[in-house]
């Protein structure tokens, strides 16, 4: 699987988190971290910066 195919499926995943939002299923921040946890088990590059900030979170919450 390429880089852009890993993108794709990213984008549509986040896209379909959106419109499940949306609908007020789940709420704006439950979206947010599925996008992001999606990144960070795809291990695209932006999986670096996502699982950087789940660091700088999580040390700065539980030290």
């Amino acid at each position: 699987m390429t880089q852009s195919t890993i993108y794709v499926i990213d984008a549509f995943l986040f896209l379909f988190a959106v419109m499940v939002a949306r609908s007020r299923e789940v709420r704006w921040y439950q979206v947010f971290l599925i996008s992001m946890a999606g990144f960070l088990l795809a291990m695209t590059p932006m999986g670096y910066p996502v699982w950087w900030t789940f660091l700088f979170i999580g040390n700065g919450l539980f030290g």
